[in-house]
């Protein structure tokens, strides 16, 4: 099943850099059964944000996610050695990054109605995110054809009696995002931040800095290592220290950092940005703001 400007073929084995698929996979299944469906590419998707609602074959209709019938929604990413993720059209490998992103394969787990007629049916789909590098606008629909029969959902059992899967480990931990902006090239960056201790324990805290593979520039492709950069961290207790070093330079758009903390916590943790020093690839300081926002 293709699509226009996206990517054809098996879904989530097509990610390929910004390349990203939607679609279902599979295509056929039974009323009561578990799909899974393609939804473009998004760092904002969330269960909790997406409308789906899906029309059978006569026309009946059901909003999945009022019905409790969604049960997940995350990123899925490629292998780090994949021809796809060096090797790519310029295009392919920097439309996610131009969306505000690394590349990702945003995936939808659902369940069907076990009341759902036999026939081609439609699932319209709002991702409600402004950042879906797939090319498509909300809302958009993807097809399966449900045979005749009753099926069952899907428990992912690594094997019989184990464990039931728990998707909500596969979605975003709770996370503050930390970016530089588009177009400035960056050579050091030095952060302070500030948390509540009382509410989080430092030692929980985890700093995650996605690399992009992306060379040179549309115009001018060029070769790998524009977007090379170290990145060191450390906390006290109170504070969190992250350092960048990109001796090259780094565009700003290619620098996103994430500071993720477990779920549950008593209250925000109050992540505050309180010093931010930016140089240019000579040790000049270069007047930037980072911004910092929260997603509980």
């Amino acid at each position: 099943m293709m699509h226009k400007h996206i990517c054809a073929g098996l879904g989530i084995l097509l990610l390929l850099q910004g390349c990203v698929s939607v679609n279902t996979y599979p295509m056929t299944a039974r009323a009561g059964d578990t799909i899974s469906v393609m939804v473009g590419g998004s760092e904002q998707a969330r269960k909790e944000t997406t409308g789906v609602t899906l029309t059978d074959a006569i026309g009946q209709t059901w909003d999945l996610g009022a019905l409790g019938l969604v049960r997940s929604v995350f990123n899925l990413r490629t292998d780090g050695r994949a021809y796809g993720m060096h090797y790519s059209f310029y295009s392919d490998s920097y439309i996610s990054w131009f969306y505000g992103h690394e590349p990702v394969q945003t995936v939808m787990v659902a369940d069907l109605p076990t009341n759902v007629n036999p026939g081609v049916a439609t699932l319209s789909i709002y991702l409600n995110a402004s950042d879906n590098s797939s090319g498509v606008s909300d809302p958009f629909s993807v097809s399966v054809n449900i045979l005749a029969g009753s099926g069952s959902p899907d428990q992912f059992r690594r094997k019989p009696g184990s464990e039931v899967v728990d998707f909500a480990r596969l979605e975003p931990a709770p996370h503050a995002r930390i970016d530089f902006g588009i177009g400035t090239i960056i050579g050091a960056v030095s952060l302070t931040v500030s948390f509540n201790s009382a509410v989080l324990n430092g030692n929980d805290i985890n700093v995650y800095v996605p690399e992009s593979t992306v060379r040179g520039s549309f115009v001018n492709p060029g070769a790998f290592g524009a977007t090379q950069r170290m990145v060191y961290w450390r906390q006290d207790g109170q504070k969190l220290y992250i350092d960048v070093v990109a001796p090259q330079g780094i565009d700003a758009r290619y620098l996103k950092l994430f500071i993720v903390h477990p779920r549950g916590l008593s209250a925000a943790p109050g992540f505050s940005l309180v010093n931010a020093s930016v140089y240019n690839t000579s040790g000049a300081a270069i007047i930037l703001q980072p911004s910092l926002l929260y997603y509980p």
